[in-house]
């Protein structure tokens, strides 16, 4: 085994994706943050490499974010739910985005995974490249709120709602 492994090589292997979540989920404030977040985890496999048996592994890279608004993100860490993060409900997050327009937004997210390969229990070596997957589509909603206060002012509680 003395040329190196090429992501080519890896016809019996494929990584599979993440899941795409959302916060709220399905629809979005004009003018506030949305999160959006990945899961994933690094993935093994088993199986024949260049007619040896061999374990791949495949871990998260990179996240390509596409809003359906024309804005796109690429970050490394797939984001984490607000209350992971110890954040409040519509505060800015590394994967969110504010969407500017009432409308219908699809959500699109491809990860880049790397691979690396062992025979027999080996040490890891790592192959060149990444290797794109695509991700669930999110289609959510984009609309105006408008908040009314009763019996509540919001210098004297400012903590009521829509404060």
């Amino acid at each position: 085994m003395t040329s190196p492994v090429t992501l080519r090589d890896l016809v019996g292997f494929r990584p599979t994706s993440g899941i795409d979540y959302m916060q709220p989920n399905g629809w979005m404030v004009v003018g506030l943050d949305t999160n959006f977040y990945a899961v994933t985890s690094v993935q093994e496999q088993q199986g024949q490499l260049l007619a040896h048996e061999a374990s791949v592994r495949f871990t998260a890279l990179r996240f390509h974010w596409s809003y359906g608004d024309g804005a796109t993100r690429s970050t490394t860490a797939g984001g984490s739910p607000w209350a992971a993060q110890d954040a409040a409900e519509f505060d800015a997050t590394s994967t969110s985005h504010i969407y500017r327009s009432p409308g219908t937004y699809s959500i699109d997210l491809t990860i880049d995974f790397s691979a690396e390969y062992r025979y027999a229990g080996g040490d890891w070596t790592a192959i060149a490249g990444s290797i794109p997957v695509q991700a669930n589509r999110l289609v959510a909603t984009a609309g105006d709120a408008k908040t009314v206060l009763v019996g509540s002012d919001c210098a004297v509680n400012p903590a009521g709602p829509g404060c």
